[in-house]
């Protein structure tokens, strides 16, 4: 055997007796509890827990007790709760005969009449690896937000959007105050609905609530709540969210132009631009020019059909070589989108 071979069987063999000897470390404490009997004993206490009614927006809490009926450390490995309105803390190592707690948070703006919500807790007691925590209630709103809870805004750029709501309560006391919108640029106009067009049977109190995107409003989502205060005790605060979206009146795509490094004497490189007419009231939607600001770059303006316009980018072999940079310029017919310029850069090789 020659030298290499031997130095190669000496650190396997090494190496093997390295492995047995953390096997045998692991090994030992798990024998010793074995041959003394010792193991951790989950008890739980109390596994399901209804809170009764909660208003709508008052969190759902209850503490949770476990008991360590064995003879060695009890440890919670993990508590996962089977949502995201639910957090938990809870308490990661119980002594034999000691008790621990685990906490539950459950979110209840979002939720609403009969609710149930779970969490897996996982532990080391051999017999009881995994149980289930339950925590109910019956999530009351003391203030109803008809007719379907949340505002819902969709709208072209340049047009305003309204999306109005009724606030109804059977509580003496609610008076809505102090409305709050996400954005500045949304506008909220608060209004008691006078006595003859109240919704029947949805609360003695009612409010019309109003959210306007004006026609000036960014293009995008909108998200997040709008929020005011109720003046009931039960549900002081009231959080009312928003889905919506301020669409363009036409879409441009890609927002960049990137040719990358190329040879223009080699295979073409071309680029487009697709410009998609979101507006229905309006069927002659056209790009009246394009151009670029880069030598050697030329725009040709395609029609696809009524919506959809393309320009085509298109490059000549006797291009400067080097790295360019510009602009595509686009015309269209489109107040809002009139004028669009769009970044370009690559490299001449």
């Amino acid at each position: 055997m020659n030298a290499f071979r031997k130095l190669s069987l000496v650190r396997t063999l090494a190496a093997g007796a390295a492995l047995a000897l953390v096997a045998v470390s692991f090994a030992v404490p798990a024998l010793a509890q074995a041959a003394s009997g010792s193991a951790p004993k989950l008890v739980v206490v109390e596994d399901k827990k209804d809170l009764g009614t909660v208003a709508k927006g008052e969190p759902m809490k209850h503490t949770f007790v476990l008991k360590n009926a064995g003879t060695a450390d009890l440890l919670v490995t993990d508590v996962k709760p089977a949502c995201g309105c639910t957090v938990s803390e809870y308490d990661k190592v119980i002594k034999p005969g000691g008790e621990g707690k685990i906490a539950l948070t459950v979110d209840t703006k979002n939720l609403q009449g009969a609710t149930s919500k779970t969490a897996l807790v996982q532990t080391n007691d051999p017999a009881m690896p995994q149980t289930t925590l339950y925590v109910m209630a019956f999530v009351k709103p003391y203030v109803d937000v008809l007719p379907y809870g949340f505002f819902r805004i969709q709208a072209l750029t340049g047009e305003p959007a309204t999306s109005e709501l009724v606030l109804a309560s059977d509580e003496p006391t609610f008076a809505p105050t102090k409305v709050e919108a996400p954005y500045k640029f949304l506008k909220t106009a608060l209004t008691e609905v006078p006595e003859k067009e109240r919704i029947a049977g949805k609360g003695a109190k009612q409010y019309k609530l109003a959210l306007t995107a004006p026609a000036d409003a960014p293009e995008g989502l909108l998200s997040g709540y709008v929020k005011l205060q109720t003046g009931v005790v039960k549900q002081p605060d009231l959080e009312i969210s928003i889905s919506g979206y301020i669409k363009p009146t036409v879409t441009i795509t890609p927002n960049t132009i990137n040719f990358g490094n190329f040879d223009p004497k080699g295979e073409a490189v071309r680029r487009n631009v697709m410009l998609i007419n979101n507006n229905p009231q309006r069927d002659n939607f056209a790009v009246t020019k394009a151009e670029t600001t880069v030598p050697g770059i030329n725009a040709t303006v395609v029609t696809v059909d009524k919506g959809r316009v393309r320009v085509d980018l298109a490059v000549d072999d006797k291009i400067k070589k080097g790295v360019f940079e510009g602009e595509l310029k686009i015309q269209t017919n489109d107040a809002g989108k009139a004028n669009v310029s769009i970044p370009l850069r690559g490299v001449i090789l």
